[in-house]
């Protein structure tokens, strides 16, 4: 390929390159020669290699060209050998690249289209150069036939003497690899999708299973309320103040949520009352009382045998909302955290919302009275810490009784 002769370098008529023709040093010259002599012994059909020389001028134009490319690149690109950059620059579509993590393990992919190739293409080479390498794998348009994807490896060599970098390389067709990967990952996106698809169709239905939930127990509560009329807004009322001592006990978004349209069915066993227990206008008896206390036994009959947290949440806080922190209270006698949270949530708001509201059998108290009477329950009644939690938000439950005044008092 090439001698020394008075420092003049002798090339064939097939040589396109820079380095030979132009003023560089010997040694890259030396270099440039030597490496062309070997790869042309690998450039033969019977390699499934593709050997290839390239370069690129540091501190000014930075325009890759090539020095030598084997005769099977050229027979792709169907172009002659100082055609090769240009051509070969406008076939990619893209430019795919592999690295390594933090952790040296976990192998992260690039995938560069073309049209933002060349906006860090500087960046590629400035990795190459610092870590003696390039691996890449470009996916090639070529004329009347498929595109097909090359795998690019080369040791990247620096001459500052002459601002010059050499890619020495070789290209191997991938295409069978790649389209398995990529027939792979269009599987995979296809599950994603279908997966997105079902877990659209589940929300839908949970959003309508829930709506229906929300209407049922509505429906109930409404059911109880038109059998005990006198007591007003008080299902509205207590949703508000189980809402606002949750979120001040520091319950979740969800479970406030929960707690809030489960507090509607606190009272739903009472359809299971009689109305002339209901309606008594003075204090009940003795009997009449036992009665009247089965009605938190019953809406936890009415509300069991269904998994829904809503409605699991509901039979918790009509079975347990008459509990009492020290025992005392009823159906089952528990005491302290054995009363789930809900329960003595509600157990606070349903007497706060009790004394301050009108009775056939009693006037209505004042909201100071009331907040006094809650606190002397603290402990014995009620659970002390929620009790101190209520008191603080004294503000926000006067302006919900406000918001829900009740309408004039029920007469039998």
């Amino acid at each position: 390929m090439s001698n020394q002769q008075d420092s003049h370098w002798i090339f064939d008529r097939d040589y396109c390159g820079r380095i030979l023709k132009g003023e560089f040093s010997n040694e890259l010259k030396k270099r440039v020669a030597d490496a062309i002599s070997l790869f042309r012994s690998f450039s033969v059909n019977a390699n499934p290699s593709i050997p290839y020389i390239s370069a690129w001028r540091e501190n000014s134009d930075k325009a890759i060209w090539y020095e030598f490319a084997g005769s099977r690149l050229l027979q792709l690109l169907d172009c002659q050998p100082c055609e090769v950059a240009e051509i070969f620059r406008g076939s990619v579509l893209q430019h795919l690249t592999y690295h390594y993590g933090s952790d040296s393990e976990k192998i992260s992919k690039k995938m560069i289209d073309h049209k933002d190739l060349e906006h860090i293409q500087e960046e590629l080479r400035h990795e190459g150069k610092s870590r003696g390498t390039m691996e890449a794998v470009y996916k090639i348009s070529l004329k009347d036939r498929p595109a097909i994807w090359l795998k690019d490896q080369a040791a990247v060599e620096s001459f500052p003497e002459d601002h010059i970098c050499l890619s020495f390389g070789s290209l191997t067709d991938v295409t069978m690899e790649m389209k398995a990967e990529e027939q792979e990952q269009q599987e995979q996106e296809l599950l994603r999708s279908r997966h997105r698809e079902l877990e659209r169709k589940i929300e839908q239905q949970n959003k309508e299973l829930w709506r229906m939930q929300l209407e049922m127990i509505y429906r109930l509560a409404q059911a109880a309320q038109f059998r005990d009329s006198c007591t007003g807004p008080h299902i509205t009322k207590m949703s508000h103040y189980c809402d606002i001592l949750s979120e001040a006990a520091g319950l979740s978004e969800e479970e406030r949520q929960l707690i809030f349209h489960a507090t509607a069915m606190h009272d739903v066993g009472k359809l299971g009352i009689a109305e002339a227990i209901l309606h008594k206008p003075g204090r009940l008896s003795e009997q009449e009382f036992a009665i009247m206390k089965n009605h938190s036994i019953i809406g936890a009959k009415l509300l069991s045998g269904n998994d829904s947290p809503l409605l699991q949440m509901a039979r918790g806080i009509a079975l347990t909302h008459h509990e009492r922190w020290d025992g005392t209270g009823y159906p089952e006698g528990l005491c302290r955290e054995e009363i789930p949270l809900p329960g003595r949530i509600a157990a606070i708001c349903d007497v706060f919302d009790a004394l301050t509201s009108e009775r056939p059998y009693k006037i209505a108290w004042d909201a100071d009275q009331a907040f006094s009477e809650v606190e002397k329950g603290k402990g014995s009644q009620f659970d002390p810490e929620l009790v101190d939690l209520f008191l603080a938000r004294k503000r926000d439950i006067a302006s919900i009784r406000q918001r829900f005044a009740a309408p004039p008092p029920c007469r039998q």
